[in-house]
């Protein structure tokens, strides 16, 4: 991923590998909730305060944008069941208002619904508004309709600007605030802004932050808000620094990159990778995070941008097809036990120094956390090898500990489990400690061979419960001690004592039985279910338990699980599931065509064809789609090769006289026809793989990424006209007042070669001049000089003439030389680069167009290029070719027999094609091919029938569909039983 280099310096400078205080970096701070909301959602120095109880926030990246809503519930409960208390959203600006005016708030896009399942399933929400998003998201959310507003510059100062955000905030805003906590909602942190280059936190830099605040205010904002982000990284701890006695919230990181969006599935080292980094922010101070993915979903229809295609799978813990990765139980662990002592964690200093006498072995790095409510000790093992330590605490025997390799391994002391019993001592890793009334239930992991050592203080008379291990526990007056070595079971290990009236229930488990346990909580009760690969809705009540459950098609059946209740535990009956044999690929009909390429004649008008004397970029006549059909005429004064010249992206496949003569990168400026004398009609189809998000990027939008055809369309006989500058040189300058003097002499022989894209200032600011000489153009009209981008700010010199001055990164700009004098002789350019951070130079090559003068091709047409409806082309058996005459329709059927307790996910593998879209039963899969591999659009389960189904595909390139194929996922696939308590 490419940033702007301002957001990147700011992003870069939170890892790991560039400094160890991220709050030195970046404002962090959040503005705190209204009078109204303070007792709902608030902070202070220590942590966050969720109805006024300490509250570890365990947060799941998940956009309600890339999930059917038909399966938004089950996803939140995935994310619930996998030890998160909260989900992170944002609200996409062209997913609610596509069409100027007209907002769409139902269906996929209900919002309101949304929150309200959030609430529903017992989670809260951060819910980020905008109006910028990113998110690889087409335009980064901005409407393709806004970029054709006059005067309109984004993220700015800008009234024009202001006015359309007004008008989108007026529809979304009373969405988001009617779901307040203190409404009764979820929503307990608001985002405005995303990651802008220059106000994170409370900065408010400008008068559009001002506006921002006081728009959101004026609609009800009253839980506490913060702008852009807070330490986003892909490891948000860095070093581990994370106490800072200036800052007035707790640290918290709202998008905690885990994994990445061009990886699709689980690499092997994902899951230990990121438990470290997790546990990192929980050992060393952090208050909490949201994991962005926690489930990514996809990027149904044209909604991708240029990084992405259907796909939006991130390798995140819940799948796209929402399957469970390894990960998941990773981030499950840890999520748990932060909430479990979030009593500790949400109120704590550091307390590391008092605890360095553990261990004179400096190999194992010790921190610790220490509250009113007790002390957490962190061992962390930062080798690659699993390290097994003695250790030795004050009033306690030595005792020893292995650790794995990464691990970051939790001590408890003196931990308050209700108010007849302490754990003094918890030296065993605590999963999680669940309190059911009046029973506290401990879940601990451990490997076969590891010592298990819980020590426990009551306030009155310990009586142990009978249990298969009663000799493990130890009674000493008002000390319990469970000191053993731990041998895995079938079953999870139990140990029972009971102080006064409070129960006390150890469950002991080995890593493959953590992953099968599960905490539900219906009518206020919490239950704690075993030996499940998957736990989904369940029913709780006074007379019994119910339940949902499910494993992967891949793996083995559940055969045998157990409920704990606060005041017993009970067998799960789990209900047989008959094998039966599945298909594993679907059979497809014979395929029918739709000749979609008829639009390249003149002779065919079909469709909303919009005139206009220059060809308008698509979007101008609100295509909302990723294509568009461009038309003219040429009249060829004679035979010959020409060179026709336009602006726009990215793709397009040219027809002369209604046939295809070639394949065209529009962005390459221009492209070379063989044309007999005569007029002839032109013809191209362009499309596009998806708009650039737009990241830090402020200023009008109009010409950026454009796509399509655009602006001034030239051709001339010959060519080709549009050359690289190369053999540039560099000369650095010690600062900005160099600028002054004018550009150096140029010496080749002794000045520095400069190649383009390198990094001359090595990461830091600098500055420098960048020097190549024009060979003579005697006789041309008018030079071109194009530049796609700098970085960062540009000062262009002609003959050592000041002529231009461009601000950013990112951002086409050109320079025309029209006078015959200069254009008769070498030209010498110089180009005075400021580097604000990180790499900079000239990154992106430099062009000259040599044209001058051509003909200008007037007279356009244009209409959208994707159109299944027109009904001016029957659909007719496929023919057995390769490939036809461009873009093409391609529809069949298949069967697919559902069945209750089979869940099964299948993904179209477009084989053979080449670039387009599939819908099936009307529903727009995304885009193809791929860019993270063999993987296949993913069909959500409930856009699919009982019986007969229909695909439609439509390749651009008119790619014969014969190698499509539909297959099963096994590995989301799953299969579902019923349990019951005997």
């Amino acid at each position: 991923m490419k940033y702007g280099r301002l957001l990147y310096s700011l992003l870069l400078a939170l890892s790991i590998s560039t400094v160890a205080n991220a709050q030195e970096v970046v404002n962090d701070h959040m503005f705190h909730a209204l009078p109204a909301a303070k007792n709902f959602s608030d902070f202070d120095s220590k942590g966050f305060l969720i109805n006024q109880k300490r509250t570890f926030i365990v947060s799941a990246g998940m956009e309600y944008a890339r999930v059917p809503h038909e399966l938004w519930r089950e996803r939140l409960l995935q994310l619930k069941r996998g030890g998160f208390n909260c989900v992170e959203v944002y609200t996409i600006w062209n997913f609610h208002e596509p069409t100027e005016g007209k907002f769409e708030f139902d269906g996929d896009q209900n919002l309101d619904q949304f929150l309200a399942l959030v609430k529903e399933t017992g989670l809260y929400s951060i819910v980020r508004v905008g109006p910028y998003y990113c998110a690889e998201w087409d335009q980064g959310g901005y409407p393709i309709w806004l970029r054709f507003k006059s005067g309109v510059r984004v993220r700015e100062p800008n009234a024009e600007f202001e006015k359309y955000v007004n008008r989108f905030f007026d529809r979304l805003l009373p969405i988001v605030m009617k779901h307040q906590i203190n409404k009764g909602g979820s929503v307990i942190l608001v985002q405005l802004e995303n990651e802008h280059p220059k106000g994170w936190g409370t900065d408010i830099p400008n008068d559009y932050f001002k506006h921002l605040q006081s728009k959101s205010l004026a609609m009800g904002m009253e839980v506490p808000y913060f702008f852009s982000g807070v330490h986003h990284a892909t490891d948000p701890a860095g070093k581990g620094i994370l106490d800072d006695p200036k800052r007035p919230n707790p640290w918290f990181s709202t998008e905690f990159w885990s994994v990445w969006y061009s990886q699709y599935g689980a690499k092997p080292t994902d899951a230990a990778t990121y438990d470290r980094r997790t546990w990192k922010i929980i050992a060393h101070g952090g208050n909490g995070y949201n994991f962005y993915m926690a489930h990514g979903g996809s990027n149904f229809g044209y909604t991708n941008n240029d990084e992405d295609a259907a796909s939006y799978d991130y390798g995140a813990a819940v799948g796209q097809a929402g399957d469970l990765r390894p990960i998941y139980y990773t981030f499950k662990r840890a999520g748990y036990f932060a909430r479990s002592f979030q009593e500790i964690l949400e109120n704590s200093t550091d307390a590391s120094a008092a605890y360095q006498y553990l261990t004179p072995d400096t190999t194992l790095k010790i921190s610790a956390r220490m509250s009113e409510a007790g002390t957490l000790i962190f061992l962390d093992n930062s080798t690659e090898k699993q390290l097994t330590k003695t250790i030795t605490l004050k009033g306690l025997p030595p005792f020893t500990i292995n650790l794995l390799p990464g691990e970051i391994h939790p001590i408890v002391h003196q931990f308050k489990l209700n108010n007849q019993v302490e754990l003094n001592w918890g030296l065993s890793r605590i999963y999680s400690v669940i309190k059911q009334q009046n029973t506290t239930t401990l879940l601990v992991e451990a490997n076969a061979g590891d010592p298990l050592y819980l020590n426990f203080i009551t306030a009155g008379k310990a009586v142990i419960k009978s249990t298969i291990h009663v000799d493990d526990l130890k009674v000493t007056g008002n000390s319990i001690t469970l000191n053993t070595v731990f041998k895995p079971a079938d079953q999870p290990t139990l140990y029972l004592f009971k102080t006064g009236n409070q129960l006390v229930r150890i469950l002991v488990m080995d890593k493959a039985a953590t992953n099968k346990t599960w905490i539900t909580a219906e009518t206020g009760s919490e239950a704690i279910v075993t030996g499940v690969s998957y736990l989904g809705e369940t029913k709780l009540s006074s007379t019994g338990f119910e339940g949902v459950a499910t494993y992967p098609l891949a793996a083995a059946k559940d055969t045998h699980a157990m409920l704990y209740l606060e005041n017993g535990i009970k067998n799960l009956i789990v209900a047989p599931v008959q094998d039966i044999k599945i298909d594993t690929l679907l059979s497809l009909t014979l395929w029918e065509n739709k000749d979609a390429s008829i639009f390249a004649a003149s002779a065919t008008n079909n469709g909303k064809w919009i005139a206009s004397e220059n060809p308008l970029q698509m979007g101008k006549n609100g295509n909302l789609t990723n294509s568009a059909w461009y038309r003219t005429k040429f009249n060829a004064p004679s035979t010959g090769k020409y060179t026709l010249q336009s602006d726009g992206g990215d793709r397009a496949t040219v027809f002369v006289d209604g046939k295809l003569v070639t394949h065209w990168k529009i962005r390459s400026g221009e492209l070379t026809l063989d044309l007999k004398k005569g007029t002839h009609d032109l013809g191209f189809f362009t499309a596009h793989d998806g708009r650039d998000k737009l990241a830090a990027y402020l200023g009008p939008i109009t010409d950026i990424d454009k796509k399509g055809l655009s602006g001034i369309t030239r051709i001339k006989k010959g060519g080709p006209f549009i050359a690289t500058l190369d053999n540039w040189y560099f000369t650095a300058a010690s600062d900005s007042i160099a600028i002054k003097n004018g550009p150096p002499l140029l010496d080749t022989l002794k000045t520095t070669k400069y190649k383009i894209g390198a990094d001359v200032f090595k990461l830091k600011e600098g500055y420098g001049w960048f020097q190549t000489v024009v060979k003579a153009q005697p006789g041309l009209s008018i030079l071109i000089i194009s530049f796609k981008s700098t970085d960062e700010n540009a000062t262009l010199f002609i003959n050592g003439k000041k002529v231009l001055r461009h601000e950013g990164w990112n951002i086409p700009f050109e320079y025309k030389i029209t006078e015959p004098a200069i254009l008769a002789k070498p030209i010498e350019l110089s180009v005075f680069i400021e580097n604000i951070s990180n790499e900079g130079g000239i990154d992106q090559p430099v062009k000259i167009n040599l044209m001058g003068t051509g003909t200008v091709l007037t007279g356009w047409k244009m209409k959208n290029g994707v159109d299944p409806e027109d009904t001016s082309v029957n659909w007719e058996i496929l023919a057995g070719v390769d490939s036809l005459n461009g873009p093409q329709f391609y529809r069949s059927t298949f069967n697919q027999q559902k069945s209750a307790n089979r869940y099964l996910v299948w993904r179209v593998h477009p084989y053979g094609m080449g670039h387009g879209s599939v819908w099936v039963n009307g529903h727009n899969l995304g885009r193809y091919p791929e860019k993270i591999g063999d993987i296949g659009l993913y069909i959500p389960e409930p856009w699919l029938k009982e019986g007969q189904n229909e695909i439609l595909i439509y390749d651009e390139d008119g790619k014969n569909p014969s190698q499509v194929k539909i297959t099963l996922e096994s590995a989301a696939s799953k299969i579902s039983y019923q349990l019951k308590a005997q």
